[in-house]
């Protein structure tokens, strides 16, 4: 079926908002964490301290069942789950319980080991893909990502019925149907036994594609027959939920006094999970092209998403993932908020080598009028080129995916060289045909804050096979601190009929515009992000969740 001439729609290129955003800003809307199923009771999990450890033995299971609220405790996979009244009573209980733990999957690892693994996973770079003439030159640079955690508003959340013949599961699910057909498997049923209800998510950035609340919370209902609420803790979300991969990045650039003959780029990552079912086109897509595979999937999924917009000579790019046993999953732009984000960078850096202005460069090297039109606008109302004082600078970058281009200014503040700030944001879109314009403005705010946050801030620490970071004051997303008071829209006139993407290619874009600007700003490449990595705070031990103070056992 065709869509009806644009000429007759009456919505599409207008503003539209959100049926149930009056209901989201006064706290009316219905989320996991806010359901009042019959029967089903608060629980909470005890995690090991450890990613991926194992219950040994549970010690004070008797005792902790007497504790005022607790209903019941029962092993599962991922840990000992805590039924209760109320919360604070499965928060006691949990906290109370005397386990002994078995070793977790990365326990020998840290920061310093996985990056390591990274690059070996390079190693050292082969010949030039191109003959070089006498003169010309060479720039190679390296790039390190630490692993970012989603941090939705609402933590992991799952209502869970299992009974013998059937089961009922609540949940913010972006891939029900997947989580239908894994949790009838787990639970020995069939699929049209287990009914899926899709809740509002609080928030998700891909971390939602995987249903592990749902399947612990089955496994629970299993184990205790009878409903349960299950809620993870905040630093339980944080610290045993899914990442997005670390990753090492090297480029090398050979160009002569005038042009670009060759840019090349590796990327080591841990390995990208894929095993959430995101979509049965994509999937049988990919599955008739390669082998059945993880890491075959993932390399022509990366092909298939990040192009170079540039005229750059013989043009190569290569993903080599390391399998390391942590949860990772795809946060917002995947792969394209590194990779891209580094070509744009390198970009600047050969902009500079050549002497010249990294937007006249960049327009002499784009490959048509569409991505110059992106790019003259966001320069133009960005003022680009303007004096500005000591420590200030501007900063650019431009992006293409999902049949969309995109470019960034923004202004940055780095007189604090550890804690810059972005003071103004300008950015210039054309989407083909734009659908919603209230929508398209606050994808484009939402990707400016993960860019921002990626770039400066955000970032998990491993260390000895456990996160530091544990909830919203050590794990430093963007605040409104943070974010620019002055940001402006553009959204070009259409220059398809047909609508592109939006919601991931704002990040790479704003990422590479703020370290550009810090670049100009200090003199200084930045190469480890985010750029301020400090352990400003005292980490949380590894073991219970932090909480009150725990009613003492009875007697």
């Amino acid at each position: 079926m065709e869509p009806k001439p644009a000429s007759e729609s009456n919505l599409v290129g207008t503003r539209a908002t959100r049926t149930d955003a009056r209901d989201i800003v006064t706290g009316k809307r219905i989320y996991t964490h806010d359901l009042h199923v019959p029967g089903a009771k608060p629980c909470l999990v005890r995690r090991p301290p450890t990613i991926k450890g194992t219950v040994g033995s549970v010690r004070n299971a008797d005792a902790v069942t007497t504790m005022p609220g607790v209903l019941e405790v029962a092993t599962v996979p991922t840990g000992v789950a805590v039924l209760a009244e109320t919360f604070a009573q499965a928060l006691d209980g949990s906290n109370a319980l005397d386990i002994t733990w078995g070793p977790g999957s990365v326990d020998d690892e840290s920061d310093a080991t996985i990056q390591q693994k990274l690059r070996d996973a390079i190693g050292p770079l082969g010949n030039p893909p191109v003959e070089l003439p006498l003169g010309a030159s060479t720039l190679e640079t390296e790039f390190d990502f630490a692993f970012l955690s989603h941090a939705p508003l609402e933590t992991n959340a799952a209502v869970a019925d299992v009974r013998s013949d059937r089961a009922e599961i609540w949940s913010a699910l972006q891939a029900p149907i997947v989580a239908q057909q894994e949790i009838a498997k787990e639970l020995g049923l069939l699929p049209r036994q287990v009914t899926a209800h899709v809740t509002p998510s609080g928030g998700s950035f891909g971390r939602r594609l995987f249903h592990d609340a749902a399947m612990e919370a089955a496994q629970i209902s299993r184990a205790m027959g009878r409903p349960v609420k299950l809620i993870w803790h905040r630093t339980d979300d944080i610290r045993h939920g899914r990442v997005h991969p670390a990753k090492h990045h090297k480029v090398r650039v050979h160009y002569t006094r005038d042009s670009v003959l060759s840019y090349e780029h590796w990327q080591a990552s841990v390995l990208t999970s894929l095993d959430h079912g995101f979509g049965d086109a994509l999937t049988h897509a990919i599955s008739a092209q390669v082998p059945a595979g993880n890491e075959n999937l993932n390399q022509v999924a990366f092909d298939a998403m990040l192009h170079c917009p540039y005229h750059l000579g013989l043009v190569s790019q290569q993903l080599r993932e390391v399998d390391v046993p942590i949860d990772t999953g795809s946060w917002r732009s995947v792969w394209s908020i590194n990779t891209r984000g580094v070509e744009e960078i390198v970009v600047d850096e050969v902009a500079r080598r050549f002497g010249t202005d990294p937007v006249r460069f960049r327009r002499e090297s784009l490959k048509d009028d569409r991505q110059r039109a992106v790019l003259d606008k966001v320069a133009s109302e960005g003022n680009w080129g303007r004096s500005m004082p000591a420590g200030f600078a501007q900063g650019l970058a431009f992006h293409e995916e999902m049949k969309g281009v995109i470019a960034c200014l923004v202004e940055l503040d780095a007189r604090d060289r550890r804690h810059p700030r972005v003071t103004r944001a300008v950015i210039a879109v054309d989407v083909g045909l734009p659908i919603n314009l209230s929508g398209i403005e606050a994808q484009l705010l939402g990707g400016l804050t993960d860019g921002i946050t990626a770039a400066l801030s955000g970032g998990l620490h491993l260390r000895d096979g456990y996160f530091l970071e544990g909830s919203y004051h050590n794990f430093h997303y963007a605040r409104q601190k943070d974010s620019p008071p002055d940001v402006s829209i553009f959204v070009l006139p259409p220059t398809t009929g047909q609508p592109g993407g939006l919601g991931e290619f704002p990040v790479p874009v704003s990422f590479s515009a703020v370290v550009n600007a810090y670049r100009r700003a200090t003199g200084v490449l930045p190469t480890s992000f985010p750029i301020n990595s400090d352990i400003d705070w005292e980490p949380y031990p590894p073991g219970p969740a932090p909480g009150p103070p725990m009613r003492p056992l009875p007697a």
